[in-house]
């Protein structure tokens, strides 16, 4: 996962996995790129997924409510899991942000919207 910071808007985004440009989506000015290392949680919703596709598949072949149920199950813990994993590497690129005082309030501030 990668995150554009655009010193010109100062927005931190998650770069769209279909995009080939570094470029800010607003004002088309370069960004900053910051990698996020992978986490455990990356992993599990990996896996989470497929267990999802696997009970889905399953439901399909054998009519039993319990493979949907279990589906939508393991599709919700992903959900969270995501969650917490965007969570987890805005926090690690606001870290790897240097900017400027009334940079950071100009950021904050759009922030917290």
């Amino acid at each position: 996962m990668k995150y554009l910071y655009c010193p010109n808007c100062k927005e931190l985004r998650v770069k769209p996995w279909y995009s080939m440009r570094d470029r800010c989506a607003r004002c088309l000015g370069d960004v900053r790129v910051i990698p996020i290392p992978n986490s455990a949680l990356t992993y599990a919703v990996y896996v989470l997924a497929a267990v999802a596709v696997v009970f889905a598949y399953l439901y399909m072949q054998d009519e039993g409510d319990l493979y949907i149920y279990a589906a939508a199950v393991f599709t919700a813990a992903m959900g969270i899991i995501q969650f917490k994993e965007l969570t987890r590497g805005e926090r690690y690129a606001r870290t790897k942000i240097k900017m400027t005082k009334s940079d950071r309030v100009a950021f904050d501030k759009k922030g917290r919207r």
